[in-house]
């Protein structure tokens, strides 16, 4: 079994093979071509003539990507036009009431993806019930098909009042579109994203088929382009849920592709949660030109239902990960106020920080570990990318240290510290205010920057610990491959729970997960390798946000026990918002399945044997962690020479291919069986 996964990022395209035969990982590091497949094509080469295969011979390939988040920040997506109940024309523009700026006299929003003009109303409508008010005629539909047709769109959303609680006028204009527009993918909202509240229901709708012609043209260039390499292994795609999708369910519904990229991560987390026995951790994933978060609690990836991406609300099930703009390419500067920022802008690969010598003159994280001895010029990605110590300095001293009037080092390390500060922020956000005290957590390193600056962080957080993999530069790419396929459906089902009939709410559950196994079998999932979780949308009745809680099983006698469904669910408001009202009624609001297909995965290679003795550095460089105490000549160790049961103390700096770790004055740090370094943050 030889498994291949590919992980693009803004920066750099991380790629992973395993081959379980010989018994060996391979790991590459190339340059991203955004947009393009060309980084995935030329790393894939670069991995089979290391192991020494044919491209033919592997059997599995993982991708993640981020082309459909890409085009929808960069506002590159497609051409839509879209469907709407009459009257509801101007539901994009309008939105809701969310202010990006809440006390700010003066903003404005996000425009919408597809422009009002671009929107044709539908005679149609059904009241809350789902009952029919004005009926939709085959004449009506005809018209409205051909208003869209002379608009020429790639794509094509539909969003009619209330059908969630009935498809049939969506199915109706959807033929109809069809017969207009062949050729051209329509996207319903019933199926995309079947749930109350018109404006989420059709934004989200509207987002999918402004990224879907992207996706699909991205996907296919790609199945081409490894069919002309003699890649005949199936390809998946990492979705937002941390499940792989087939490339035809990429296409069904490409907006649950959005965050693809940094899912891959997490779901390496989860594994490393339960291996090590540390079931609460934070996923921090630092690349290039962004630094991605999660939680996982219990050993379990926590999960949204919504999120606002760009200011806008994508209502679909993703991994709860918060992005921000920080990574090894965001550039610093000094604002008006006299103030060191770090970032939003990033400097990206080309140019890149100034001490990759492609032009760049902005200072940079990069650069900032450069100045203080971090990262070495001649051992950045294995000296194959070598730096410039000079341009470094350069840049750190007329963009930060001449201004603000201070020394090199002290402006480096400025850059790290704030740099750090906006990822703090985000951690405590994602633990803090959902109810968690970060206290007992790890934070789990990866990605080409992660482990330079974990340790920074954790203790500035008083975290537990800081856990570092043993390839943190392609963990999230390593991650691809743990994932299983993965199905999600949902419905909606608002009732109180004195309201609730068990048949009914058997027969709707049962119902979803019949379509999930049929989904799972047309991926060619074996029976018995299909398995399915249910969950509904609750809250008080009166409550406007709702809360995701488990189901048991339906079907068996006596499965559905409201009482002890409410007790659940009043056990997770109390640890979300610090209290709960155990008597107050519970409603649904939606009802959910999940689908799971597992797949074949290559096991890792075990890291060596357990070593007792104290390892010896490869050399010493001098490195400056603390500004008091400026350079200090530092042990440097490889990584491939720490084995099981090493320990060390800090200040050290741990180089390797694909990243480097840092371990700070006071930490120390050991070495588990399967590679893993565990730095203790305290004293």
């Amino acid at each position: 079994m030889r498994t291949l996964s590919a992980d693009v990022g803004g920066t750099f395209t991380d790629l992973v093979l395993i081959d379980a035969e010989a018994g060996a990982v391979h790991l590459d590091k190339v340059p991203s071509t955004p947009g393009r497949a060309d980084a995935v094509l030329s790393g894939i080469r670069r991995l089979s003539d290391q192991a020494g295969i044919a491209p033919g011979e592997i059997d599995i390939f993982v991708h993640g990507f981020t082309v459909g988040t890409n085009a929808f920040l960069t506002r590159n997506g497609a051409k839509v036009a879209m469907a709407v109940t009459e009257g509801m024309r101007d539901v994009l523009e309008i939105g809701d009431q969310m202010r990006p700026h809440l006390y700010r006299l003066s903003q404005s929003k996000p425009p919408p993806v597809v422009p009002r003009s671009r929107i044709i109303q539908v005679d149609e409508r059904r009241d809350a019930f789902g009952n029919v008010v004005t009926e939709l005629s085959q004449d009506e539909a005809k018209r409205v098909a051909a208003e869209l047709a002379t608009l020429e769109p790639e794509a094509v959303a539909v969003c009619l009042g209330f059908s969630f609680l009935d498809a049939s006028h969506e199915v109706l204009l959807e033929n109809e579109i069809a017969r207009a527009l062949p050729g051209v993918p329509i996207y319903l909202s019933s199926r995309v994203n079947p749930q109350i509240e018109e404006y989420p229901r059709a934004n989200t709708t509207a987002i999918a088929a402004y990224v879907g012609p992207v996706v699909d043209r991205y996907v296919s260039t790609l199945d081409q382009a490894l069919a002309g390499d003699g890649v005949a292994a199936p390809l998946r795609l990492m979705r937002s849920d941390g499940g792989v999708a087939t490339p035809q369910s990429a296409r069904d519904n490409p907006a649950a592709m959005l965050l693809s990229g940094p899912a891959g991560g997490v779901i390496a987390g989860a594994a490393m949660a339960q291996e090590l026995g540390v079931p609460d951790l934070v996923t921090f994933d630092m690349g290039g030109t962004s630094a991605d978060f999660s939680v996982i609690a219990a050993s379990e990836p926590r999960m949204v239902t919504e999120r606002h991406i760009d200011g806008q609300p994508l209502r679909l099930p993703t991994l709860d990960i918060e992005t921000i703009s920080a990574g090894g390419g965001s550039i610093a500067h000094v604002d008006l106020g006299g103030g060191l920022r770090v970032g939003p802008q990033s400097a990206g690969a080309e140019p890149g920080p100034a001490c990759y010598g492609q032009g760049g003159t902005d200072a940079t994280v990069t650069d900032a570990a450069v100045v203080l001895g971090i990262l070495h010029p001649g051992e950045f990605l294995g000296g194959e990318i070598p730096l410039d110590a000079g341009l470094a300095r350069d840049a750190v001293r007329k963009n930060v240290a001449e201004p603000l009037g201070l020394s090199l080092e002290a402006a480096a390390l400025g850059i790290v510290r704030v740099a750090s500060a906006g990822m703090i922020q985000a951690i405590r956000k994602l633990s803090v205010e959902r109810g968690l005290d970060i206290r007992d957590f790890a934070l789990l390193a990866f990605g080409g920057a992660g482990p330079i600056y974990a340790p920074f962080m954790a203790r500035d957080l008083d975290m537990a610990e800081v856990l570092v993999p043993l390839n943190p530069g392609v963990y999230a790419a390593q991650g691809l491959l743990m994932s299983d396929i993965r199905h999600t459906t949902q419905t909606a089902f608002q009732r109180r729970f004195v309201k609730v009939e068990e048949a009914e709410l058997t027969e709707r559950l049962t119902t979803l997960r019949n379509e999930l196994d049929q989904a799972l079998g047309r991926d060619g999932i074996a029976a018995g390798d299909r398995r399915f979780r249910f969950l509904a949308d609750m809250r008080c009745s009166g409550q406007f946000h709702e809360l995701l809680v488990p189901l048991p099983e339906p079907g068996a006698q006596g499965w559905w026990q409201p009482e002890a469904v409410a007790a659940t669910f009043h056990e997770h408001h109390e640890k979300a918002y610090g209290h709960t009202d155990s008597e107050a009624p519970v409603e649904f609001v939606n009802l959910r399945v999940e689908g799971f297909g597992r797949t074949t995965k290559a096991a890792l290679p075990t890291a060596g044997t357990q070593v007792s003795e104290t390892p010896e550095p490869a050399s010493h460089r001098p490195v400056c962690l603390d500004v008091d105490e400026g350079y200090h000549d530092t042990p440097v160790y490889h990584r491939a020479d720490l084995q099981p049961g090493h320990a060390l103390a800090g200040p050290a700096v741990i180089i390797q291919r694909d990243t480097t770790t840092v371990v700070l004055g006071g930490q120390h740090a050991t070495v588990t069986d399967g590679g893993v370094i565990r730095i203790g943050v305290g004293t």
